[in-house]
């Protein structure tokens, strides 16, 4: 999960989302280049897994494999993407 944009903390917020939704998301950081959209990378050749995430960020998947990073998919999140609201616990 990489952030793709100025806003600080927005793979965090990304990283819980998909958490709640039951993914397994390993680490975050920070993108070198903004990116105006959120993209999700195929990275071990199983789209359907890919394309479950790319359904849960509305995102489209590319396939790009990448067998040296020993994950399945990479997030990077765009400016496009709005995190659903924090709860509000007073």
């Amino acid at each position: 999960m990489f952030n793709g944009t100025r806003t600080k903390g927005l793979a965090r917020r990304a990283t819980l989302f998909l958490r709640d939704h039951g993914f397994d998301v390993v680490g975050s950081g920070t993108n070198t280049e903004p990116r105006a959209t959120t993209v999700v990378y195929d990275r071990s050749g199983h789209p359907d897994w890919a394309a479950r995430v790319g359904r849960a960020m509305d995102a489209p998947v590319v396939t790009q494999r990448d067998s040296s990073r020993y994950l399945d998919v990479t997030v990077i999140v765009g400016a496009n993407w709005r995190p659903p609201p924090l709860p509000f616990h007073p």
